[in-house]
């Protein structure tokens, strides 16, 4: 019962959260055994009871904190998601009209991503090789997964080969609000 309220408050917060904060807890500083809400989310820490009072959010799994640094989803509220989408023209095209498409799909593409990790969250993964005490290859990799729909281009402005795309999705807070914690109202 505890893990699904968890996620369920974890991806709320991913929903509101336009920038999402990770934390790594070190395992000889604090440990965080249970999650009981407070307010909307909250942990309780476990044999250390030090944690900073600027980190407060949600236990993920292990030692991995959330910190959402917007409120909670409600039952009552509009969810105004929105980014901006860039998209370069390239070179090679053969007319002018070409070149803008291609730059404006860019850039919707863009735009559907930011979307994407605001509302689900980015999964990044890095690599660093060091040898002789010397930074030799760092190699970060993201990866976004999400199902948008219903998103919608607010303006377009094309200038210099350069396509920006400014859009908007808006989501009811009553249906997210039953889907993610389960309660009906």
């Amino acid at each position: 019962m505890a893990t699904k309220k968890t996620i369920s408050l974890v991806l709320a917060g991913m929903l509101l959260g336009t920038n999402l904060l990770v934390a790594q807890v070190n395992s000889t500083a604090t440990t965080a055994n249970s999650v009981s809400p407070v307010g909307n989310a909250g942990i309780q820490s476990g044999r250390n009871s030090n944690v900073p009072a600027g980190l407060q959010g949600v236990e993920v799994g292990g030692d991995d904190i959330v910190i959402p640094n917007a409120p909670m989803i409600t039952p009552s509220s509009i969810i105004e998601i929105s980014a901006v989408g860039m998209g370069v023209a390239p070179e090679s095209t053969l007319s002018p009209a070409q070149a803008l498409a291609l730059a404006k799909r860019a850039a919707i593409v863009d735009a559907y991503r930011q979307i994407g990790e605001k509302m689900y969250g980015i999964r990044v993964n890095a690599q660093d090789t060091v040898r002789d005490m010397v930074l030799k290859n760092s190699t970060v990799k993201t990866k976004v997964m999400a199902v948008i729909r219903n998103a919608e281009i607010i303006e377009t402005i094309y200038k210099d080969g350069l396509c920006q795309v400014n859009m908007e999705l808006k989501l009811d807070g009553k249906r997210w609000y039953r889907i993610l914690t389960g309660e009906n109202f």
